[in-house]
């Protein structure tokens, strides 16, 4: 029996397949040397993917946009079941995964490699397992960056093109840690607020910072910056998070968490001219 186990977030994921597993170059660092079967989630891998079920109703979600279709999603009894479509060609299914009502099992088939090896990971699995970590948990994934000054951790989020990665960029120059410039899972701990980096396309080792503020950024003539409250900021800052909005469970749990977060870290809108002096600009206005 193979085992591999991963921690994202400090959620510790155990996986187990007796067919050998390989992975994406972004997952190595986050593989915990040490065996451990304490874990917040369980993930059963087999090779090949098995008779789809005929008794599918319409999805209760589709994962898509004008291009492409990234993953289906259907209610079978109290198990939520995920089809996972090739990208290069959307009618074959690349995995098929079961979740059960706990949240913290799943059941991944994938078809193996000529090698006989399988990815249970692979993309958009990966970061499906990633989001769905969340959902029971007092944490969200969000579209965002983070830099880490050694103190304070700020995140900068916003609509595509915004500027999240210049923002990233910029600050690293100053001496900054950028923890991650694309996907994020703020959680809440005994410590308070924390981003963590997760697995990307590249190796980069974990990594997480103490979180006091959210910038929702746009670009503007001026540098500009309102700090926001409230509902507003609520709203927000959950644009911007990753999430299947067809359970009012999942809604709730989100806003609630956003809720609280947004009394204990400050939000603000901020327009942005994108050079180095938006740095001194922040320090000296948040």
């Amino acid at each position: 029996m193979n085992q591999k186990s991963i921690n994202i977030a400090d959620f510790q994921i155990n996986l187990l397949s007796e067919t050998e597993m390989v992975f994406e170059i972004g997952y190595e660092p986050f593989f915990l040397t040490t065996k451990n079967y304490i874990s917040d989630i369980n993930i059963q891998c087999f090779s090949e993917i098995p008779t789809l079920p005929h008794h599918f109703q319409k999805p209760v979600f589709e994962a898509e946009n004008d291009t492409q279709k990234f993953y289906s999603i259907y209610k079978m009894d109290n198990d939520l079941v995920f089809l996972i479509y090739n990208q290069q060609n959307i009618n074959e299914i690349q995995q098929y995964a079961v979740l059960d009502e706990s949240f913290k099992n799943w059941k991944i088939y994938s078809h193996s490699n000529p090698e006989g090896q399988i990815n249970p990971l692979r993309y958009p699995m990966g970061p499906i397992v990633m989001q769905y970590l969340t959902v029971k948990s007092e944490a969200v994934m969000i579209h965002a960056s983070c830099v880490f000054d050694g103190e304070k951790g700020r995140i900068f989020t916003g609509f595509s093109g915004a500027g999240k990665s210049t923002m990233s960029k910029i600050w690293a120059e100053a001496g900054n840690l950028i923890i991650n410039d694309d996907r994020l899972i703020i959680r809440k701990t005994r410590e308070g607020y924390f981003a963590y980096n997760t697995p990307m396309y590249y190796a980069d080792e974990p990594k997480k910072a103490p979180l006091s503020s959210i910038f929702l950024i746009k670009h503007s003539p001026e540098n500009k910056i309102i700090k926001l409250s409230g509902a507003l900021a609520v709203s927000k800052v959950l644009a911007f998070c990753i999430q299947n909005n067809f359970d009012k469970y999942f809604i709730a749990n989100n806003l609630n968490f956003i809720a609280e977060l947004s009394t204990q870290v400050a939000v603000y809108e901020l327009g942005v001219v994108p050079d180095m002096n938006i740095i001194n600009y922040v320090l000296t206005n948040e």
